[in-house]
């Protein structure tokens, strides 16, 4: 009976353990055939890359802002870019003293009282290097002059109206020697429910310098719609901790704009104390929800800082939330964004950037590799401009209770998209917190190919270690396919890029490929030539893989001029033992791939 007692414990953990093995391993599906939603552009950061010298100029870049273009940013929020903003090109704006106010003499129509110059040059740098400004008028956190900009009677905000709807014509029209930008959003004021932004908002709840603003925010309003109807104008950028906790001031502010009958194109909002990334679906209904009840069905809802945490090193909370820059932020980000297109928001701002979220390293950094944060921002991207055309992906576990904004919850995430022209497919899977180990993702209904057309996989990823890895796999063309992601262990993002290339032999491939890419000579011992052209000027990226899809040398990374190009190589540099090895070439826009036989 004892024997029969300890066999019964015996299968019962095996039973258990077996269970549990099988439980490690996350299973999704995508479906090629059942297109949704396009994928939404959620790439935008607060504060751009450095000033730089003007269009046409020869000097180069910092790698850094390249690191901005590879990481999918589309727009940047002008915000912290000077120290207090707005009265830094308007020097005479405020009087002097402990309470400043607007000054009396102050004519917003005399071109005397504006300075552009290094507001203008961090503007040229925004927009010539490729990105959408998304324009914030107003001060910036610890500004001098915390106060809000009142007339000389208290009421009107005439002045500081007629100031936003100058800088509107800087920007946009040319006045003044400006640029004609025709940037879009336009976004008033940041935190109006933090005192450090609005005087006595703390102690306002709803009402006094509340109301106030509510005033000014309507006198801006009109003022930029007169000068422009098409411009879209909104705001306020409320605190994150309003838009979790402390929920009186947002409907407050809503149903007032509504009752005032101001403009509301969009309404914007910040999001940092929340630990469970799926927060901002949760929350993105949240604001959904008061807008349409409002009346503002037709508004915009803007994320306009978001982060899991303020800084690396803040010491104000445990060591566990202090996530900047580890495996576990980089998980964070990418289910945040998923989340995001998931959830009923329409555009996202990391905060930040530069150095304080350390997005893409500093600009004084020199380099331009990703972080791991900005590994998992570019992830997401990544689907946004290679393949926008959301297709179904199931399989994504995560807590949807409002309770669960600020625990650190489970949530394991999948979402894939395919190029227009069906010849691409991208796989996009984030376990930020969850007991799994690997995945597989199991394709459904990839389409027919012609002959000789061959399957590329492209495996890209960060692990829980913070190792981030790429390997490419060759595979026949099939309607199914199951890929495995190993290494997976929470916190971990992969990103998986199907890619239907023609193939040709080894014999003939150089002189099908010569007009673009070309190894020579074929078979090599020592020295190689690569060749290829380029129809405009691209970033390149040069790699050499080993037959294991194991990445084994980077030889180019930098943006190149349209035309043709040459480089000489001496193969010995990376001790390639005899074998076929791929030559990949990699632009924004195509990616090619060659095979030269090494011999010893």
């Amino acid at each position: 009976m004892k024997r029969q007692y300890i066999a019964a414990i015996l299968s019962f953990y095996a039973a258990l353990s077996a269970y549990s093995l099988f439980a490690q391993t996350k299973t999704f599906t995508v479906d090629f055939a059942t297109t949704q939603e396009r994928i939404k552009d959620l790439g935008g950061v607060n504060v751009g890359p450095e000033a730089l010298a003007p269009r046409g100029s020869t000097v180069k870049p910092p790698p850094s802002t390249l690191g901005y273009k590879e990481g999918g940013v589309s727009t940047v929020r002008v915000h912290d870019v000077l120290t207090n903003q707005y009265f830094e090109y308007a020097p005479n704006f405020w009087t002097s003293g402990t309470n400043p106010r607007i000054n009396t003499t102050f004519d917003p129509n005399s071109t005397a009282n504006y300075a552009w110059a290094s507001l203008d040059a961090q503007m040229d740098s925004i927009a010539n290097l490729g990105f959408t400004p998304y324009f914030r008028l107003g001060v910036n956190f610890g500004a001098t002059i915390p106060y809000p900009p009142l007339d000389a009677d208290n009421q009107g905000f005439t002045k500081f109206a007629s100031l936003c709807a100058y800088t509107v014509r800087h920007y946009n029209q040319g006045w003044m020697n400006g640029r004609r930008f025709g940037i879009r959003y336009w976004e008033i004021w940041n935190e109006p429910d933090s005192p450090a932004f609005w005087k006595d908002s703390a102690s306002a709840r709803g009402v006094g310098d509340s109301a106030a603003f509510v005033r000014m925010f309507k006198t801006i309003g009109d003022s930029l719609k007169r000068l422009d109807p098409t411009l879209k104008v909104g705001g306020p950028g409320v605190l994150g901790g309003s838009i979790l906790t402390k929920r009186r001031w947002i409907p407050y502010f809503i149903n007032a704009a509504r009752d005032a009958r101001a403009t509301m194109d969009f309404f914007s909002w910040h999001l940092y104390e929340a630990l469970n990334p799926y927060s901002i679906k949760i929350q993105g209904d949240y604001v959904r929800g008061l807008l349409d009840a409002a009346g503002f069905t037709n508004a915009e809802s803007h994320i306009t800082e978001w982060n899991i945490r303020l800084g690396e090193n803040d010491a104000r909370f445990p060591v566990s939330q202090q996530l900047i820059n580890r495996p576990k932020h980089a998980a964070y980000t990418a289910s945040a964004m998923i989340a995001g297109q998931m959830g009923k928001v329409d555009k996202m701002f990391a905060y930040r950037g530069t150095a304080f979220m350390n997005l893409f390293n500093s600009d004084s950094l020199g380099k331009g590799s990703p972080t791991l944060s900005g590994r998992g921002f570019g992830a997401f991207t990544a689907l946004t401009r290679f393949t926008p055309q959301r297709i179904q992906a199931d399989g994504s576990e995560f807590v949807d209770t409002e309770a669960s904004t600020t625990r650190d919850t489970t949530n394991v995430m999948i979402l894939a998209g395919r190029a227009d022209d069906q010849k691409r497919v991208q796989i996009l899977v984030s376990n930020y917190n969850s007991a799994y180990n690997s995945a597989t993702v199991n394709v459904r209904n990839l389409p027919a190919q012609a002959a000789g057309t061959m399957l590329r996989v492209t495996r890209m990823g960060t692990n829980s270690t913070g190792l981030a890895s790429e390997t490419v796999q060759m595979l026949q063309p099939a309607s199914t396919l199951a890929l495995t992601v190993n290494n997976f262990t929470a916190p971990a993002v992969a990103l998986l890029s199907l890619e239907y290339v023609v193939q040709t032999s080894v014999r003939n491939q150089q002189s099908s490929f010569a007009p673009l890419f070309s190894v020579s000579p074929n078979p090599a011992q020592n020295l190689v030539t690569v060749k290829f052209t380029l129809p405009t000027a691209e970033r390149v990226l040069l790699k050499i893989f080993n037959t294991l899809g194991q990445e084994v040398a980077q030889i180019l990374d930098e943006t190149l001029s349209a035309g043709e190009h040459e480089r000489s190589l001496d193969i010995r540099d990376w001790s390639l033992g005899q074998g076929v090895y791929v030559v990949r070439l990699q632009t924004p826009t195509t990616t090619n791939v060659q095979h030269v036989q090494v011999l010893r």
